[in-house]
């Protein structure tokens, strides 16, 4: 098992990312699905999604307040998320 960062930063990309994150963890890694600066913007296929990396014990980070605090998002600052991203072993940016 490695430790797999898919780390997003582009809005229209959210999605993509998290199907990526959940590909991983479909392969038995640890993964951190990381949200920079945006607040995602979930339709329903994301919001399943999301339930589902957190069913399979996936994690999910941002430093945006509002995925905090409306979406149940891990809230990181960026030092912290530069911490997170050096313990990882794959690192996926979007």
């Amino acid at each position: 098992m490695k430790k797999v960062a898919v780390v997003v930063r582009e809005p229209g990309r959210h999605y993509e990312a998290l199907r990526s994150a959940l590909g991983a963890i479909l392969e038995d890694h640890q993964v951190s699905y990381v949200v920079l600066n945006q607040e995602i913007d979930p339709d329903e296929a994301f919001t399943d999604n999301l339930g589902f990396l957190e069913e399979m014990e996936g994690r999910h980070y941002s430093n945006n307040p509002a995925n905090a605090e409306k979406y149940a998002f891990t809230l990181l600052s960026l030092p912290e998320i530069g911490e997170l991203l050096r313990e990882q072993e794959i690192i996926i940016p979007f």
